[in-house]
């Protein structure tokens, strides 16, 4: 964001939220140490979940937008053209760690070795 000239409140804003869109996207993604979660059945057996996401959502917005948090942490709301590239980052996140799995499962059924079991 410096780059584009943006405010040091800006960039921060983006990189909190940055980093949190990682954190919801690595959550998805650690349904299963090795299986992949790429199906939607992976995320259908935990009802806390979109629970769980739903309130960092809001948290975050609350945190990017709401003045009083502005001024407490010194960021400024980001403008609706970044957030297509913050989940964008977050779905390569995701993906690369898919492919992380994929590498270990190969590697590991050569030698015998059956993935783990869902993590409960």
């Amino acid at each position: 964001m410096k780059s584009k000239d943006a405010s040091d409140e800006l960039a921060r804003a983006v990189a909190v939220n940055a980093l949190v869109i990682g954190q919801i996207f690595y959550l998805l993604n650690s349904r299963y140490r090795l299986d992949s979660s790429l199906s939607l059945k992976a995320h259908l057996g935990n009802k806390y979940l979109p629970m769980g996401i739903g309130a960092v959502v809001i948290l975050q917005l609350l945190f990017t937008y709401a003045p009083p948090l502005q001024v407490l942490f010194e960021t400024e709301g980001i403008p609706l053209w970044v957030w297509p590239w913050l989940f964008l980052g977050g779905l390569v996140f995701f993906l690369v760690v898919e492919t992380e799995k994929l590498i270990i499962r190969t590697r590991r059924s050569g030698d015998g070795v059956t993935p783990l079991t869902p993590i409960s």
